[in-house]
């Protein structure tokens, strides 16, 4: 009993967080005219650098023409590039550009922000161990 109710205690917590964070970036979205859809984008394309349509849609597990779409509104934004392959013309890449850089450094800058917080409350023992628990369970 004692690790179904760890289980779900963990599961809790890992809800909270993700609501806290998500909660952040649709905030951040709204204020630049942008869905949630939108930042991962850019997110995806800030840690990638260039990508593919289909790499965008599989990331965002949706169809690529509805990848598509949303990289529409990115680049009438000026926010990302499209760029036609030299090797295959049939494909597309994404790039980020300087103004979704910017956007990005800033959602950056809340996110530590809010991430100290929670963290704050660790001493620093603690928190390289929370790294290394998070670490196994992602490999």
């Amino acid at each position: 009993m004692k690790n179904i109710n760890t289980t779900q205690k963990l599961d809790e917590t890992l809800i909270a967080f993700r609501h806290t964070m998500t909660t952040l970036l649709l905030k951040e979205a709204k204020g630049s005219g942008l869905s949630l859809s939108h930042l991962e984008i850019i997110m995806h394309l800030a840690h990638k650098g260039e990508v593919t349509m289909k790499d965008i849609a599989t990331w965002l597990n949706i169809t690529p023409p509805s990848a598509s779409v949303l990289v529409d509104v990115l680049v009438k934004k000026n926010l990302v590039s499209r760029i036609q392959s030299e090797k295959d013309r049939r494909t597309v890449h994404i790039i980020i550009n300087k103004e979704a850089y910017k956007l990005m450094t800033e959602i950056h800058k809340k996110k530590m922000s809010i991430f100290k917080k929670i963290l704050s409350k660790l001493n620093n023992e603690d928190k390289e161990a929370l790294v290394r628990i998070l670490n196994k369970c992602i490999s």
